[in-house]
Formats: C-alpha cells, structure tokens, sequence
C-alpha cells in the first residue's frame, strides 16, 4: 500500500511537471542547478576528484568549467527524463537527429541480433526516440538496474518505455537474451556499459580516461554467445534540449580478450573528451585501484591474511 500511494505521488508530481513546455522546465532546471552548486552540493568532492584525475594538466579554471557545465546538464537531464510523460512524438522528432539507424535494419534482415553499447553521455534517456526511425520491426530491449525505491522504479520504467521498449532487470538478462534467441523474432538490446563493475567481479581491466579502469564484460560475452553484432551509440548535444544520436558498428580491436568491449570504450573515451561536461562525473568509478583489487582478492582466498588482518 505504501509503494501504491508513493507511486501516485511521484506520478502526479512529474506529470504535472512534464505538462509544462521544456522552456519552462529549463528555468525549474537554472534553478536546480543553482542549488547544487551553491546549497545542496550533490556528490562534488567525487566530481571534482574525478575531473582533476582525467584533467590534471587543466587550470582550476577549466576544470570548474566542466564541473558547472556538468551540473547544469546533470538537472536539464532530470527534467528532459520527466517529460517522457507528456511530450508528442513531433517534438520527440524535432529534437532528436538520429544517424546511422540503417545497422539495426540490416540485423533484422540479416537474422542478427544487435547489441546497442551506449555510455552515461548526453541524454540517453532519450535513446529510444531513435528506433522509431527503423523500417524492419524489431523487439527492442534495455538492461537496466532496479531502484532501491519500487514506487520511483515504477514510474521510472513507465518514462523508458515511451517508445513501447522492453525493460530487463540486470539479473535476468542472459536468461532473457536467450529465450528471445529461440524464438528466432528480431530483437536488439541497449546496454549502458560505462558503470564500475561490482567488486567481486573486477577481473578485467584497461586504461579508460587516463585512468586503470575496471570495465564489465556481460555484453560482449553474452553478444559473442548468440553471434550478435555490436553497435556503438554516440550522444551530441547540438544545443540545449537537442541532441544528435549516431550509431556505429564496433570493430574488435586487436590482440583484445575482449575486443569488442575494449574497442567500446576508446570511442566512448573520444565522445567523452569531446563533450566532457554531458559525461555522469558523479559517479565513483574509480574507488578501487587493481591493486587493492589484487589484494583484497589474495586476502580472501587466503583465511590466514584474513584473521591477520581482523586483528590489526
């Protein structure tokens, strides 16, 4: 009953919201952005460890550029999600360019199923606005992780599925992925691939932004299973509220476990670098260094260097 009564909460609140013009939610947003800069500081010391690591040649300057240019397009994102609930797919067409849609065309005709690698870049939350460019049909899927907060879980899969996509919770992805598989009907799958792995599963690790960087494997391990074919999502803003979504297929990068993955990440890396402050600095992506990793993980393989460690 209580998630009953706070979904309805949140559902009249961002409903009511979204009714308004996006003009008018960018000066809620000014406002928002104002706050957490001056008042209600969200996760700075993360962004700001985070920008001097990638940026430590940039003057204090530059990098505070980044952080206000982070943290404006950080509230323009909340209230472009919220308007998935009230906005026609006219204005949807307006402010989204899409490119490069022609890939998931030719998986469906070819019987090949597409996996979408897309980073915390721009507004992804608007990515689907893209398949409605497709001409062959396609059952198109994203891989998400449940919020803690069912109510606000709720309504956020009712903004993600605006345009009539398929949620998967993280846990049940393989199991899902391969029951589409058999039943042999064209499918693609979003992956949003730029997280920190969790930290029983860091066995895989590059140079990402300058940084040693864990980076997850799922997508490509499952993709290479089922023969899928993988296509990378660029995000540009081209000026407030508009945005240019490319996609371009991924070549394996050589001498790679995971070429793939690896090949991922250095265009995402280009993206980033190109537009840095529409990139999510707030998360901690970088709290565990391999070689904590390595020794956490020899500690506990190791009872002795556990119960030594128990007692210092």
């Amino acid at each position: 009953m209580k998630d009953k009564i706070l979904y309805r909460i949140y559902l009249c609140l961002f409903g009511s919201l979204a009714r308004l013009p996006l003009s008018w939610l960018f000066v809620l947003s000014d406002g928002l952005c104002w706050l957490m800069l001056h008042v209600i500081p969200y996760r700075r010391r993360v962004v700001r460890e985070n920008l001097l690591r990638v940026f430590p040649d940039a003057t204090d300057a530059e990098r505070r550029k980044i952080e206000k240019g982070f943290y404006r397009h950080l509230c323009d994102l909340i209230f472009e999600m919220i308007k998935l609930l009230h906005i026609s797919d006219e204005e949807m067409a307006r402010r989204v360019e899409p490119h490069g849609v022609h890939l998931v065309d030719e998986c469906a005709r070819d019987g090949v199923p597409c996996f979408i690698l897309f980073g915390h870049k721009g507004n992804w939350e608007w990515a689907e606005q893209m398949y409605t460019y497709t001409q062959l049909p396609n059952t198109f899927c994203q891989v998400y992780r449940p919020a803690k907060d069912k109510a606000f879980d709720r309504v956020i899969l009712q903004l993600r599925t605006r345009f009539n996509s398929v949620s998967i919770p993280q846990k049940q992805t393989l199991r899902t992925i391969l029951r589409m598989k058999r039943e042999g009907k064209p499918f693609l799958v979003a992956f949003n691939s730029d997280q920190h792995p969790n930290s029983d599963v860091m066995e895989h690790w590059t140079t990402f932004l300058g940084q040693d960087s864990a980076y997850i494997t799922g997508a490509e391990e499952i993709g290479t299973k089922i023969g899928a074919r993988f296509v990378y999502m660029d995000f540009e803003q081209t000026r407030r509220g508009y945005y240019r979504i490319s996609l371009h297929e991924i070549e394996p990068a050589d001498g790679e476990k995971y070429p793939y993955t690896i090949s991922y990440l250095r265009m995402l890396e280009a993206s980033i670098l190109r537009q840095p402050e529409q990139w999510l600095w707030s998360h901690r992506r970088w709290y565990l260094s391999r070689e904590e990793y390595n020794r956490q993980q020899a500690m506990t393989s190791n009872p002795r260097l556990v119960e030594q460690a128990e007692n210092t």
